[in-house]
C-alpha cells in the first residue's frame, strides 16, 4: 500500500493540522508574552533601553537568567532638561527598576546633579576609581551615584555630555558590596547611553572599579595624600582620595571648606542665575561668606569652580576676617591640584 501524503491535508486530518498549527501558534505568543516579563527583560526596556542591564540586576538581588517577574517592579517615563538644549533621541529618561531609582540625561542643563550630591559638609563626595569621571554620596545608609561623560561631537547646545545619577535600593543598608555593584551599575548605564546616543567619549576602565568608601578620613596634614594634600592653615583635615570626581572636598578642621564643582555640579548652583562662575559674574573674588577662583576646562566638565567658605557652625565673614596668607595659598593650592586632575586651564588668580 502506498502512503499518499496528500491524504494529511483532507478532511479531518487538515483540520487536525490546522489546530496544531494555531495551538502551536497560542503556545508560543503566550511564551514570547512571558518573556517579556522576565526582570531582565522589563530592565532591558527601562530607561530607553540605555541601562546597563545585568549590572543593574546584580544591584537589584536579581540573576539575569531569573525567571521570576511576579513583584518586580519597573516604570520609566521621559523629561525636558534645559529649553536651551535639544537632546538626543532617548534622552532625557527616568526609571524606577525594582527600587532602584535611575536618571539619564545631558550634562547642559541637567536637572539632578544637586540630587546626587547635596552641598551638604557632612555628605562628602567620594570619586568613583578607575579612571571614572564620577563620585559617590553615602548618606542614612543610602548611596548615590553620578557619573559625568564628555561627549567629544556634541557642543552645549546637544547637551556637551551625559550625567547618570543611580540610587541604591530602598530600604538596603548601602555596604560596600552595594557601593560596588552601585559603581558598576552607574558606570555601565553611562557607557551604554553613549553608545545608544552616538556619543563620542572616553570612559573610564571598568576593571578598575572599586567600593567607593563610604565617608571621608580626618587626618593630619603631613598624612594627607588626596584632596587635602599640601595643605599649611591647619594641623588637622578631612580629605578623600584625590580623583576625577565632578565635585572635590577639602575641610581644614577649624577653619575652611574647599570645594571644586564641574560642569553640571556648578551650574546647577541655586544662585547660578546671578553668573556662570558658581553663581558670579566674576571669574575670581572675595564676598561676605565665599571666597572664589575658576578655570576652563574641556567638554561637559565647563567651568570648574573652586571655593572657600567657613566650616559650618562658624559665624565668620570675610568682609571682617578675611583669609589669612596660609588659607589663600591653601585655595590656591586646593584648586590647581584639581584643575590638573580634571585636565582644565590655569584658575584665575584671587584679587589681591
Amino acid at each position: 500500500m502506498k502512503w499518499d501524503s496528500r491524504a494529511l491535508f483532507r478532511g479531518k486530518g487538515r483540520r487536525r493540522l490546522i489546530g496544531s498549527v494555531v495551538t502551536l501558534a497560542v503556545l508560543g505568543a503566550g511564551y514570547y508574552g512571558f518573556q517579556l516579563q522576565y526582570p531582565a527583560a522589563k530592565t532591558a526596556r527601562a530607561c530607553s533601553g540605555m541601562l546597563a542591564v545585568d549590572s543593574v540586576l546584580d544591584l537589584a538581588g536579581k540573576s539575569k537568567l531569573s525567571l521570576l517577574g511576579l513583584g518586580f517592579s519597573v516604570s520609566s517615563r521621559q523629561f525636558d532638561v534645559s529649553g536651551d538644549v535639544t537632546e538626543p533621541a532617548g534622552l532625557a529618561t527616568r526609571c524606577t527598576v525594582d527600587g532602584i531609582e535611575i536618571a539619564i540625561e545631558t550634562a547642559a542643563g541637567a536637572q539632578n546633579a544637586y540630587g546626587a550630591y547635596q552641598d551638604d559638609e557632612k555628605t562628602t563626595p567620594v570619586p568613583l576609581s578607575g579612571g571614572w569621571q564620577g563620585l559617590m554620596v553615602t548618606k542614612n545608609e543610602e548611596a548615590t551615584a553620578s557619573v559625568l561623560l564628555s561627549c567629544k561631537n556634541w557642543s552645549p547646545k546637544e547637551g556637551s555630555g551625559i550625567l547618570v545619577t543611580a540610587d541604591s535600593p530602598y530600604d538596603v543598608e548601602a555596604t560596600e558590596s552595594i557601593r560596588l555593584k552601585l559603581a558598576r551599575a552607574a558606570t555601565g548605564t553611562a557607557q551604554r547611553a553613549a553608545e545608544k546616543t552616538g556619543c563620542q567619549t572616553e570612559p573610564g576602565d571598568s576593571g578598575e572599579l572599586a567600593a567607593p568608601e563610604a565617608t571621608a578620613r580626618t587626618v593630619s596634614v603631613g598624612s594627607a595624600t588626596g584632596t587635602c594634600k599640601g595643605m599649611t592653615s591647619t594641623q588637622r583635615v578631612r580629605e578623600t582620595a584625590a580623583g576625577k570626581s565632578p565635585v572635590e572636598e577639602c575641610v581644614l578642621d577649624g577653619g575652611l571648606r574647599l570645594v571644586s564643582a564641574y560642569g553640571p555640579f556648578s551650574d546647577a548652583s541655586d544662585a547660578v542665575v546671578n553668573g556662570k562662575y558658581g553663581g558670579h559674574d566674576t571669574p575670581s573674588g572675595v564676598d561676605r561668606s565665599t571666597a572664589w577662583t575658576s578655570a576652563t576646562c574641556q567638554g561637559a566638565l565647563g567651568i570648574g569652580y573652586y571655593h572657600a567658605s567657613p566650616v559650618e557652625g562658624s559665624d565668620r565673614k570675610f568682609s571682617s576676617d578675611p583669609l589669612t596668607k596660609e588659607e589663600r595659598a591653601d585655595l590656591e593650592h586646593f584648586a590647581e591640584q584639581s584643575a590638573v586632575r580634571h585636565g582644565c586651564g590655569a584658575p584665575a588668580a584671587l584679587p589681591s
